[in-house]
């Protein structure tokens, strides 16, 4: 098996929702927006993996981001055994044959993944860093330290894409500045949006990203978050900010807006996923379930069809797509 076709087989495997996504997109980006979502998440397991002491993440955070410098996994893969036996590990000890992937494609691509990638894992490493000494659960501090986090995970991505979509399609030149100006916001939506809807999930894991003084201001704190005797101020502070994520969600219209009418395939992969982050916040706002950890805020089958639907609407209507407010996404 290539290395291709290894990375394109284990891309359903860790991410149903993105995998159909990036599969639809033409050549040359599907295989390096694989590439690049592949080594997002081969970073983003080590910080998750459990049980691992902090100079031996640390140390992988390093190896990984020299491995994108050299090709040279070696000493990363010396700790991969650290890894869980589920799909996540199996594709990190898989790392030396993405990067072998990543280091066939043009210089300008490869230099994009090393600089964003390696910032996103220098960044997690930070965080990492505080969970590891920090007394208790991790908790960020206030809405700055949210953004900084969310910059780090989700705003580098939407750079990323930006540079890729840039070197792959040359009609995306002459809106260039735009869509660099755009790209942080709309990388940040999306990752408020995933914290908004996982409190109870990231809960167990040690993690509160509701910030500190969001839960003070609302009545409550973040150790205190989920319990059912704090539930009502827990609501009100998580739609704090659900109705922050919101404030993005202009520059993501626009960011999709400033993706020319040519490049349909690229405004489809960006238009679903947006779309489907207003309705999540529609959903998430004033639920009870987002500080329930017997439920889920998780919208319907038949409401991600319907998206999908909007989306082949939307995508040659700039005037429909410029009035979009996450009201009116739903709808439109």
């Amino acid at each position: 098996m290539t290395d291709l076709d290894w990375c394109k087989a284990m891309l359903p495997k860790v991410s149903r929702t993105f995998a159909m996504g990036i599969q639809m997109l033409p050549d040359p980006f599907t295989s390096w927006v694989t590439v690049g979502y592949l080594l997002c998440r081969v970073v983003d397991t080590v910080e998750d993996t459990e049980d691992i002491d902090w100079p031996i993440r640390r140390r992988l955070f390093t190896h990984f981001e020299n491995a994108l410098i050299d090709g040279d996994c070696t000493d990363f893969l010396a700790d991969a055994h650290r890894f869980e036996d589920d799909d996540d590990g199996e594709l990190s000890r898989g790392l030396d044959r993405i990067v072998r992937l990543m280091m066939t494609f043009p210089s300008p691509v490869q230099n994009s993944m090393r600089k964003w990638i390696g910032e996103m894992s220098g960044g997690m490493a930070l965080y990492a860093r505080r969970h590891a000494f920090g007394p208790g659960r991790t908790t960020v501090q206030d809405l700055p330290d949210l953004e900084r986090y969310c910059y780090f995970v989700a705003g580098t991505v939407g750079h990323l894409l930006t540079d890729l979509f840039l070197l792959g399609c040359p009609e995306t030149q002459a809106h260039a500045q735009r869509l660099r100006s755009h790209a942080e916001a709309f990388g940040l939506l999306l990752q408020m949006t995933n914290i908004v809807k996982d409190v109870t999930d990231d809960w167990p894991r040690g993690w509160c990203f509701i910030p500190e003084t969001v839960c003070v201001a609302n009545g409550t704190t973040s150790d205190k978050l989920i319990d059912p005797a704090h539930s009502a101020a827990g609501i009100r502070s998580v739609d704090a900010v659900n109705l922050h994520a919101r404030q993005f969600y202009g520059e993501a219209v626009s960011y999709v807006i400033a993706l020319p009418k040519e490049a349909e395939a690229l405004r489809r992969f960006c238009l679903f996923p947006m779309l489907l982050a207003g309705k999540t916040l529609e959903l998430a706002l004033g639920n009870p379930a987002v500080v329930d950890s017997d439920t889920q805020v998780k919208i319907s089958r038949a409401t991600v069809a319907e998206m999908a639907q909007r989306v082949e609407a939307l995508l040659a209507d700039d005037g429909t797509l410029s009035a979009l407010n996450l009201h009116s996404a739903a709808e439109a």
